[in-house]
């Protein structure tokens, strides 16, 4: 299957319905009345809407084919987990002048000109996921498009981190909240299958990758889209 942006963008509005269904049934969870009672609003309420309109369930949620609705549909039950342990990938042989990507029959391996992309468990499991990630950590990676929160590799093709960064910072504190809320599925995801010369060579241009995305925030009136400053202790 060739990867699609249209086809990606089309498909949000269905995976929005099943994720709130089941998104908002683990954020409910251990919440007790007082809490519900609380004027202040709820950050994880306010990231399981930004997870579910954002296409995050598109890659990171493994799809099985319904037979009912004759269509692949997210698996709930495994919901951002991730490409599974020892999960499909694509064979088809990928020719560059052709070809973007080809993606697996779950969506949650990509095929690219230069190797082979997992997508990664966004649960709160702490061996597999992001158990043990800080909320810092979150918004660098997210902030600076760099694995791990700027202490690892670039985060590959086809996480749109380019776009997410733009988010506010309340945008991706309410994001993390919200994954910390859902169900941990201990899934170990594989490491790219992308060789270490362009690995290398990404890590050289990322810097100016960061710089045009910058200087594109700039054209539009807005300040760059900065790391937080560490956390006082």
């Amino acid at each position: 299957m060739r990867a699609s942006r249209t086809f990606r963008g089309g498909m949000t509005a269905l995976v929005a319905a099943l994720v709130l269904t089941a998104a908002g049934a683990a954020v409910a969870k251990g919440k007790d009345k007082a809490a519900a009672k609380e004027a202040k609003p709820d950050p994880a309420m306010r990231g399981m809407y930004i997870v579910s309109t954002s296409g995050c369930n598109d890659c990171h949620t493994p799809w099985v084919f319904n037979k009912d609705l004759g269509m692949p549909v997210p698996d709930m039950s495994r919901m951002l987990s991730g490409h599974p342990t020892n999960g499909p990938e694509t064979q088809a042989k990928i020719d560059p002048k052709t070809d973007l990507a080809f993606i697996s029959a779950d969506f949650t391996a990509f095929k690219l000109p230069f190797g082979t992309v997992f997508s990664a468990n966004l649960t709160p499991d702490k061996e597999t996921g992001l158990g043990n990630w800080t909320e810092e950590m979150f918004i660098k990676a997210i902030r600076t498009g760099m694995h791990l929160g700027a202490e690892g590799r670039p985060i590959l093709p086809p996480m749109p981190w380019p776009e997410f960064r733009n988010f506010t910072d309340d945008d991706l504190k309410a994001i993390f909240a919200f994954l910390k809320t859902i169900p941990p599925v201990h899934n170990p995801v594989a490491d790219p299958k992308v060789p270490k010369p362009v690995i290398d060579g990404l890590m050289k241009t990322h810097p100016k990758l960061i710089e045009m995305l910058d200087a594109a925030r700039a054209a539009h009136g807005a300040p760059p889209a900065a790391a937080p400053a560490p956390e006082k202790k």
